[in-house]
């Protein structure tokens, strides 16, 4: 994505209680961008002074909320437990890439909260399934050719993976 090419305006998507998930088929990965205070706009800054950064991810989903949404939701992924949930299933996936692939199935949910410390408000412990996208090579065999399919377009004959393993919680 670049300045002059941006993304079209999605929906974001929000963990508020634990249950809460999102999944779709990874359309964009952004490049990481500083995560702002809320009121000032000012980077926030992690415990050694280092901004925090975030990474805006767009998946293709089965939701919508009525005429005119096309399903397509923002992610924005920052933290390390979100950051870690999602590389964790990637790794199970056998995923050679460093961040998720356009194409990739991609599934987070907030699973619980975990124990707080230090008067802090208990953090969200995420959990993330991935599958890699079809035209996605393996160590074991060659790349196959690429189908000349286009890939699907949102909420037209979505469904999620069939045969993927359950997820780890």
């Amino acid at each position: 994505m670049s300045f002059f090419a941006p993304s079209a305006p999605t929906n974001y998507v929000k963990f508020t209680n634990p249950g809460d998930s999102v999944a779709g088929y990874v359309e964009e990965v952004g490049a990481p961008y500083p995560v702002t205070e809320y009121k000032t706009d000012k980077p926030k800054l992690d415990s050694k002074g280092n901004p925090v950064m975030q990474v805006r991810v767009i998946l293709a989903t089965d939701q919508s909320a009525g005429q005119g949404d096309d399903g397509r939701r923002s992610l924005f992924v920052s933290g390390w437990r979100m950051t870690t949930a999602i590389g964790d299933a990637m790794r199970r996936a056998n995923e050679a890439a460093d961040e998720p692939q356009p194409g990739a199935f991609l599934k987070l949910t907030f699973a619980r909260l975990g124990q707080s410390s230090g008067g802090m408000a208990p953090p969200k412990v995420y959990v993330a399934e991935y599958t890699k996208p079809p035209h996605a090579s393996t160590s074991v065999a060659p790349p196959a050719p690429a189908p000349a399919a286009a890939a699907p377009a949102p909420n037209a004959g979505w469904m999620p993976p069939q045969n993927t393993p359950p997820a780890p919680w």
